[in-house]
């Protein structure tokens, strides 16, 4: 089994905190991400990433998943996606709401 021992230096950094690295790829397909690049976009060991192939590139991302509930302006607010026809369950609750408002009330 080789060991691979690899090097990184920045590459014409765009901004000071921007930095592209070199990094080779071994012959069972695995990449080190430096830990310069880790710390910065804070990804611990086992993460899950997700693998895009964009034209003739890799790209990298982290997949994490977001609460669907954030604070904008002090007030909390879903920013999940709806699931099923919310039309319809508007619709439902409206007349649900309808039916018992103007229903008889029992005493």
């Amino acid at each position: 089994m080789a060991l691979l021992i690899a090097m990184w230096q920045c590459i014409m950094p765009i901004k000071e905190e921007d930095c592209v690295m070199n990094t080779l790829l071994d012959r069972f397909g695995r990449v080190v991400i430096p830990k310069e690049i880790r710390d910065s976009l804070g990804l611990k060991p086992g993460e899950l990433l997700k693998v895009e192939q964009s034209d003739d590139e890799v790209v990298l991302k982290p997949l994490r998943e977001e609460p669907p509930i954030k604070v904008k302006d002090g007030v909390l607010v879903y920013t999940g996606t709806a699931t099923g026809n919310l039309m319809e369950r508007v619709k439902a609750h409206r007349e649900e709401r309808l039916r018992t408002v103007s229903s008889p009330r029992k005493s």
